[in-house]
């Protein structure tokens, strides 16, 4: 099973940026006329939406439960997807070293995708972040991929003894996906965990 990131709340927001960018032309064609006032109204009516559209946005992200995604299974953000597939522990006197073997792939139907600019790193029930452990003799993450392509690679992370659940995170979201209504980055909106033990 594949857990996608976004359903539609993207194509929304482009949507909704296009009306904007008219508006904003509308407007501009008004200053020439000195139509301050039908301008401003224009600008009241903009203004009165935006809010309207953010508070949406924060309304979905509060109301959508959240995401767990287990092994076995693939997360998708865009169409840069990850799944881990199992997962092997090494004690390190007072840390254990966590290797997970994952597989990474593009769901896009054109075009190259990477993850290039992100980070990873493990985050335990209590909120400790584990970050991702360099190692240069494997794949790296954020390796380019073509359409449909995948990779298999191992995340290593060195977390402490009495981390009991440990979950997949990553960071690197841009800003804009902060109002893709119901996205796993937007506002408000609860991240999606990736399960690692």
């Amino acid at each position: 099973m594949i857990v996608h990131s976004d359903a539609v709340g993207s194509m929304v927001f482009f949507l909704v940026m296009a009306i904007s960018a008219l508006t904003l032309v509308v407007v501009l064609m008004c200053l020439p006329g000195r139509e301050f006032r039908l301008a401003g109204k224009i600008l009241g009516w903009w203004s009165a939406c935006f809010v309207a559209y953010t508070a949406l946005t924060i309304a979905v992200s509060l109301l959508l439960p959240q995401k767990v995604v287990n092994p076995g299974q693939s997360y998708c953000v865009d169409s840069w997807c990850i799944g881990v597939q199992n997962v092997t522990k090494t004690a390190l006197g007072q840390d254990v070293a966590y290797k997970a073997a994952v597989r990474i792939f593009s769901d896009a139907g054109r075009g190259n995708i990477s993850a290039k600019g992100a980070s990873l790193y493990l985050v335990d029930e209590r909120g400790r972040r584990f970050p991702l452990v360099p190692d240069p003799a494997v794949i790296p993450f954020d390796t380019e991929l073509s359409p449909k392509q995948s990779v298999d690679t191992t995340l290593t992370f060195r977390v402490a003894a009495d981390a009991q659940h440990l979950f997949l995170r990553g960071d690197g979201d841009l800003w804009i996906t902060y109002f893709f209504i119901g996205d796993d980055s937007a506002l408000l909106h609860r991240p999606t965990l990736i399960r690692v033990l």
